[in-house]
């Protein structure tokens, strides 16, 4: 608007426009009246087709900077009914902002088409929205590449246009509320010439102008609407992640199989189970150990490959512990909470109720437990103390082994059957023991033999002794803590007694003892699509909520503040920019006088500059429009 019009020329023009109305209009025109609006092919664009809005041009102090109290001549004429520059016609508008009985009126069919567009573009995004969805409810469920046989990257590729499709469109309809909030602003206030500069820049969405100038303070609502089109690509960032893919079960197979996992009443196998009636091999105590130290049963093999589900049925043996019994005398030490002093403080000991040299599996055991420490003050609220009984009992377990991608996951029940068979001695018959008992009876003498044995301390006046004789300082249920060996916390001890034997019984699945009748059960499983729906709507949801809103605020605008249809197209922009008034500042500004006040203090606002024509006029006596 700032720029010079090439070809154009003005007249002096008298200080009294009003008294020349009729002799401009007998110099123009030989009858003395302006054509008809349709006598005329195109608008006049020299200076006789100005309308005086102002004061005359050799005098711009006068028109930019009137001084108070002085009335000037606003020329806005009212209920003319005449046509625009841009050839459209508007008999009924008297000006903008008439009450809402003329926007019957003010309709036509060029400005019901304008309407149209935004409405469908807000239908279209709908249709994608709603197209989106069924696309991913048809994906969902259908397994990746092979149903149908397209590839996993196309299938979210269409995902993604649709997403971006749905924002594009959407930004198309909040264009038009846009430009409506652009004329909205402009009727409304007087600018100055660089606030004008400044809207248009927003109104094209330029995010400088936008988030970094006053735009925010001459026109919160046209500021507000461009940030929202700015963030319409978030739903394009969330929706595409609405269609996932996971994996599914496709199908089980279950039947009989055969592993090689024996059972312990086998007598093939190694050395009858690892068991002579003087001890336990190494073997059986490698296993032990192992399922005792880490607390869980070690990996067991693939016997039926991996996603595959086996089960056993394995007689082993199991401790029955029965607490709070009263321990033998000194078992827990000497020390005395209440008189403390010198003396031998234990916090684990477990002890057999006979010789431990005749390695009988089925002998009981006294164990007691105290949680605490060396350290003043101690809390020992924390862990567990107590004492307890055990004894050794034959139990069945229903172990259920578990392959699925290489997690192992293993479960069990166990059911105790009976007293522990005799293992160390010949029967009434002078017959060896059983296979079973042999075999059994190793696995829960090198379980046993963990823990027995005592963690203790031992206070003088010379020393501090300490005495770990026990592998139980290595047991999963205690915590010794990171200070080093000054406290014991114990857990549910009882609990972690009946889960080593437990553990270490499934860990002996490992040994060669044969092969067993089982049923394992095969699981295929396939990559499908999941399509989770919240992901889906809640962007889209919101976008169309907010949209729609925009549009029903800026199709109400249309109606009362946009009777004219004007766009920011190159005709309409010529429109209503070629008056007196912008010219005049043009002038101005190619005359090289940067420094005039007038470039940057004269103020605008578009509007009726006369017989029916808008464009920016310094209409300082006309009230604002609402």
């Amino acid at each position: 608007m700032d720029a010079s019009r090439p070809g154009l020329t003005s007249e002096p023009l008298q200080p009294n426009m009003v008294d020349q109305e009729s002799g401009r209009l007998r110099q123009h025109y030989p009858d003395g009246q302006p054509p008809a609006p349709g006598e005329t092919s195109q608008p006049l664009l020299g200076p006789q087709a100005y309308l005086d809005a102002s004061y005359p041009t050799h005098h711009p102090e006068k028109r930019f900077g009137r001084e108070k109290g002085q009335v000037g001549n606003p020329s806005v004429t009212e209920g003319i009914d005449s046509t625009t520059r841009s050839g459209r016609s508007n008999p009924v508008r008297r000006r903008t902002g008439d009450a809402y009985t003329l926007v019957r009126g003010n309709t036509s069919q060029s400005r019901l088409l304008s309407l149209l567009k935004p409405v469908a573009f807000l239908a279209v995004g709908a249709i994608l929205a709603i197209g989106h969805h069924l696309f991913n409810n048809w994906a969902n469920g259908r397994t990746v590449g092979s149903s149908p046989s397209i590839p996993q990257v196309w299938v979210f590729r269409v995902g993604t246009a649709f997403a971006f499709a749905f924002q594009t469109i959407l930004a198309a309809c909040l264009g038009f509320v846009i430009c409506q909030l652009l004329w909205f602003t402009t009727r409304r206030n007087f600018l100055s010439i660089d606030d004008i500069n400044t809207l248009y820049l927003v109104e094209r969405r330029d995010i400088i102008s936008t988030t970094l100038s006053n735009a925010i303070y001459r026109a919160p609502l046209l500021v507000t609407v461009t940030v929202l089109s700015f963030l319409l690509p978030i739903a394009a960032v969330f929706t595409p992640a609405s269609l996932g893919v996971s994996g599914a079960v496709h199908r089980n197979t279950e039947g009989p199989c055969v592993i090689s996992a024996g059972s312990l009443e086998d007598a093939s196998g190694l050395q009858q189970g690892g068991i002579l009636l003087s001890g336990f091999t190494p073997t059986v105590q490698k296993m032990a150990e192992s399922a005792f130290y880490g607390g869980t049963i070690i990996p067991l093999p693939e016997y039926c490959g991996q996603n595959c589900t086996y089960f056993l049925n394995v007689d082993s043996f199991t401790f029955s512990c029965q607490t709070g019994v009263t321990l033998p005398d000194g078992q827990m030490g000497t020390w005395d909470r209440d008189h403390p002093g010198f003396a031998v403080r234990t916090f684990w000991n477990a002890t057999l109720t006979g010789s431990e040299t005749d390695h009988d599996p089925t002998m009981p055991f006294y164990v007691g437990w105290a949680t605490g420490g060396m350290v003043v003050p101690f809390d020992d609220s924390v862990g567990s103390s107590g004492s307890a009984y055990c004894t050794p009992m034959q139990a069945r377990y229903e172990f259920q082994v578990q392959k699925s991608n290489g997690l192992q996951t293993v479960s069990y029940k166990m059911t105790p059957t009976g007293p522990m068979l005799v293992a160390t001695a010949h029967d009434q018959n002078g017959n060896q023991p059983s296979t079973k008992a042999l075999r059994v009876g190793a696995v829960a003498l090198a379980t046993r033999q963990l823990l027995l044995g005592a963690l203790s301390v031992e206070t003088n006046p010379a020393d501090v002794l300490w005495s770990f004789n026990s592998t139980a300082r290595a047991a999963s249920f205690l915590n010794m803590g990171l200070g080093g060996i000054a406290q014991f916390v114990w857990g549910d001890v009882i609990k972690g007694i009946e889960e080593t034997a437990a553990n270490v019984t499934a860990s002996m699945l490992n040994a060669d003892l044969g092969l067993q009748n089982s049923t394992c059960l095969y699981t295929q499983t396939q990559l499908v699509y999941t399509y989770h729906q919240p992901n889906l709507w809640l962007p889209y949801g919101i976008a169309l909520f907010v949209v729609t809103l925009a549009l029903i605020f800026g199709v109400l605008i249309f109606l009362r503040y946009n009777p004219d249809n004007l766009t920011t197209s190159f005709t309409d922009t010529v429109g209503i920019t070629r008056n007196r008034d912008l010219d005049e500042l043009a002038r101005l500004h190619d005359g090289g006088d940067q420094a005039n006040s007038m470039l940057h203090s004269a103020k605008f606002r578009l509007g009726d500059i006369g017989q029916g024509h808008i464009g920016y006029g310094t209409f300082e006596k006309s009230e604002p429009e609402s």
